[in-house]
Formats: C-alpha cells, structure tokens, sequence
C-alpha cells in the first residue's frame, strides 16, 4: 500500500474553502481492507496518534501558546461510533460525517483549518488539509511548520497501513 502526495482533490467539500493566503495539500491512500468508509479510514489514521507525533503536538502546544494558536489537547479522533456531525474531537469539531468523507475544522485567531478524508473510489481515499492563514503570524507559522506536516501526514497514514487498520 502505498502514501502518496497529489492535487487538491475536486470533490471534496472543503474545496472552495481556500481564501488567501493558504495552504492546502492532499495525500492519497490505497487501502487493502475492502468496503471501508470514511469515518472508519478518518479513526484508522487519526484515532492511534503514534507516540513520536504526540510528542511533537506537546512540544508545539507548549510553544505556540505564547503566540496565540490554540493549545488544546493532541487527540483527534473520536470512538468510531461516536463520529458524527457536531462532535468535538480534541481541538477539531467534526462538521461532515459520512460513508463518503469526514471533515473535522479548528477555528482560531491565526488561522482557520480543515480536515478531509474522501472516498474516491472502494479502495482509495483522499487525506486533505486546507489552511486559511489570517495573520502575519499565521503564514509565518505555516512556513515553519509546512515540510514538517508534510511529514507527520504521511507517517500516520504509513501507521495505520503498516498497523493493518486499513
């Protein structure tokens, strides 16, 4: 299975979202579990957190407080069955819940962050990230932080694969 960086996908809803300045990027996965959906695939990747990312959000949270970026807590998931519409999962707020995608959002005074996991097909879903950056400090932040997600994103899809999640 395989983690690969592509474009923004079309058919997310969290496409049209981006006003300037912003960030997005999209990875796709092939997963080898057949009729999963996106809420599953969404808990399989962001529910099992690996420690060394748990890590880095602590030592991020730590810092960025002092600079007016939230700070909550590092979980992003909720129990499968509790992913609904509505829900709060750690600093997201799951605003999208169905077999075919799930979009969580984090509002802040720095920025304005979304979330996407898209079925494109049975076995390829789509991991999104679209970040609306509404200060200085935001695109700063962004520019340090940019090669960093880049990395973590794809090693938390590699977790789930390599753990047999999905």
């Amino acid at each position: 299975m395989s983690v690969q960086e592509i474009d923004f996908p079309a058919a997310t809803s969290i496409k049209g979202k981006e006003i300037n300045p912003h960030f997005k990027d999209a990875f796709e996965v092939v997963v080898s579990k057949p009729n999963l959906d996106a809420k599953y695939v969404y808990h399989a990747i962001f529910g099992f957190i690996p420690t060394p990312v748990r890590w880095a959000l602590k030592l991020r949270n730590s810092i960025v407080k002092w600079f007016g970026f939230s700070a909550a807590n590092v979980e992003m998931s909720l129990p499968l069955e509790e992913i609904e519409s509505g829900k709060q999962a750690g600093f997201l707020t799951i605003e999208l819940a169905t077999q075919n995608e799930v979009v969580c959002g984090a509002y802040e005074a720095n920025m304005d962050m979304w979330l996407s996991v898209f079925r494109q097909s049975d076995n390829t879903f789509s991991v999104s990230t679209l970040v609306n950056l509404k200060t200085r400090t935001g695109v700063i932040y962004m520019a340090l932080i940019k090669p960093f997600h880049k990395i973590v994103a794809k090693y938390c899809i590699r977790q789930a694969i390599k753990a047999g999640r999905i």
